[in-house]
């Protein structure tokens, strides 16, 4: 039921939805769907594209194997659950970044952003077979008011990508995390797998269309 109720959600920001007090005007602002990922901690098995893991094998889609490391000894098993602990704040860094980025590129304050657009997100937290978090998200760019409010006229798909990536990989959008125990301190970032499409209304082919980003 919850699965359902948010692709309803997602869909309604993406086509417009009279229930729901958006309009289908929503469809024509600029918007993307994100993939942000955990960064490496170490090989694991897979099923790459050429066939064969580095392991050897060319593992079958259930494989057992898939996504256990290849090297338990070495595996960093502390990072990885760190990541896990601390996706959320690492989201709200890159959040708060985006908006600079953008603002940025418009020529705009803080302040100024504020006034002219708003950014706008829906995402899910999935895991990988690694039993890494990575986050789903649809990114859109509204006017100040909201998807009933048209986005200024500098507020483009590519304007928006360009400030995702330079947001990702930004120095700030770190999680510090302090030593404890045995562990050292490490410093948490994004994975350098980040995957950015432009949402169409309707349009097959390589871009993602806003049925599917709903589903």
């Amino acid at each position: 039921m919850y699965a359902a109720d948010t692709c309803h959600l997602i869909r309604a920001g993406l086509a417009g939805d009279q229930d729901k007090d958006v309009p289908t005007t929503v469809r024509d602002h600029p918007r993307v769907f994100a993939t942000l990922t955990a960064p490496s901690f170490g090989p694991v098995h897979n099923r790459p594209d050429t066939g064969r893991c580095r392991c050897g094998t060319a593992h079958a889609p259930d494989d057992d194997a898939l996504g256990t490391p290849l090297n338990p000894d070495t595996y960093d098993y502390a990072c990885s659950v760190l990541f896990n602990n601390n996706a959320g704040h690492l989201w709200q860094r890159f959040t708060n970044r985006l908006r600079r980025e953008i603002a940025a590129r418009a020529g705009l304050t803080q302040r100024e952003l504020k006034e002219a657009a708003r950014v706008s997100y829906g995402k899910v937290a999935e895991f990988q077979k690694r039993g890494a978090v990575h986050f789903h998200a649809v990114i859109r760019l509204d006017g100040p008011d909201g998807p009933e409010d048209p986005p200024p006229a500098w507020a483009t798909v590519q304007l928006l990508t360009d400030a995702i990536r330079a947001a990702v990989t930004h120095p700030y959008t770190t999680v510090t995390v302090p030593a404890a125990a045995d562990q050292p301190a490490r410093t948490l970032r994004w994975g350098t797998q980040l995957d950015i499409r432009p949402i169409r209304a309707f349009e097959a082919g390589t871009d993602i269309t806003w049925g599917r980003a709903g589903g």
